[in-house]
């Protein structure tokens, strides 16, 4: 049995980070909460020759809210999110779904950031390599075919989320910084839409801080889940729908959903917003709206639960019931 060995690096500071991934030019591998690399590291899905650890980064974990909104910090844990009456007031929809991963052992540990930049997983490529020593490497793993749907070129691996679409649906930004400075963006450009590759961060940068906007009055938000299991578990489907109705003309003043669990990225559904947004959200509306989001959901045979139809049939099914709810909750503010 190989033994791996890797440099183990502990910075204390968000400065020391970025030096120490500008001089490694992108060989080194960023542990925050440790619950989607662990594994892998098992696994032997990635073989880094430095690990660098963020435990001691205090100044990467923190919820601050002023007049621009909410600025949450990279590192802080999943379960501090959930208990965070400032999170639970301004974006309940990110404590909801932050709520909704893993267990709360899991939750004290696994980072925001860590979330957001989970690994596209499938079912062949998240085995041990003696599991997958009968066949030439996947597409993923610098192969040539997927094994999954049986073609080359591209990488079908599925990237499954909890808080992505929330942040989606809030029209959230990220910041990145690195020791050539830092840049921002909004967070779905955090995302490629390629399986293989699923972020546009660069070697060299960490992503510190995702700030979301004051949100309009009465307007409301929901995720949907639909999983294997009740708990512990990755969605094999999820909805984030965030909805402003004008209430005294019944009108959509705006709208966003996004979904996870069934593609290579979490993504916005703009057909679906645009009917909710329309001249009035009644029941046909939000069936279209709901239709819309289960035909861009376009799942594979990748996950070991959940075929295709029915992850798509539950979009429907959870973008309704989303839509509905945060109707309700828009219309009691």
């Amino acid at each position: 049995m190989r033994i791996e060995t890797f440099e183990y690096l502990r910075p204390a500071t968000l400065k020391e980070a970025c030096d120490i991934l500008a001089e490694r030019s992108g060989a080194a591998c960023i542990l925050a909460g440790g619950t989607d690399l662990i594994p892998r590291l098992k696994q032997q899905l990635v073989r880094p020759s430095c690990l660098l650890d963020t435990t001691d980064m205090a100044e990467y974990r923190y919820v601050r809210s002023d007049a621009a909104g909410l600025a949450i910090g990279a590192g802080t844990t999943l379960q501090h999110l959930t208990s965070s009456e400032t999170v639970r007031q301004q974006a309940p929809i990110l404590a909801e779904a932050a709520g909704r991963v893993a267990s709360r052992q899991i939750r004290n540990v696994a980072t925001l950031g860590g979330n957001l930049c989970l690994q596209t997983r499938c079912w062949f490529y998240n085995q041990s390599r003696a599991w997958k020593r009968a066949k030439p490497d996947c597409y993923k793993a610098g192969g040539e075919i997927c094994y999954v749907v049986n073609k080359p070129g591209q990488c079908y691996a599925v990237f499954q989320g909890d808080t992505a679409p929330a942040l989606l649906a809030l029209n959230a930004r990220v910041k990145l910084l690195s020791a050539r400075g830092e840049r921002t963006l909004a967070i779905d450009q955090l995302y490629s839409g390629n399986g293989r590759d699923p972020f546009t961060i660069a070697p060299d940068e960490l992503l510190v801080e995702v700030m979301i906007p004051h949100l309009p009055d009465g307007s409301a938000a929901a995720y949907g889940k639909f999983s294997h299991r009740k708990a512990v578990d990755f969605p094999l489907a999820g909805v984030a729908v965030w909805l402003a109705v004008d209430d005294a003309q019944g009108k959509g003043r705006g709208a966003r959903l996004a979904l996870t669990g069934v593609g290579p990225a979490p993504f916005r559904v703009p057909a679906a917003e645009a009917l909710l947004a329309g001249p009035e959200t009644d029941a046909a509306a939000i069936r279209g709206a709901a239709a819309a989001a289960a035909r861009a959901a376009q799942p594979v045979k990748n996950l070991h639960h959940g075929p295709p139809a029915l992850r798509r049939k539950m979009v429907g099914i959870m973008s309704r019931r989303a839509i509905e709810d945060a109707g309700n909750k828009s219309r009691m503010k």
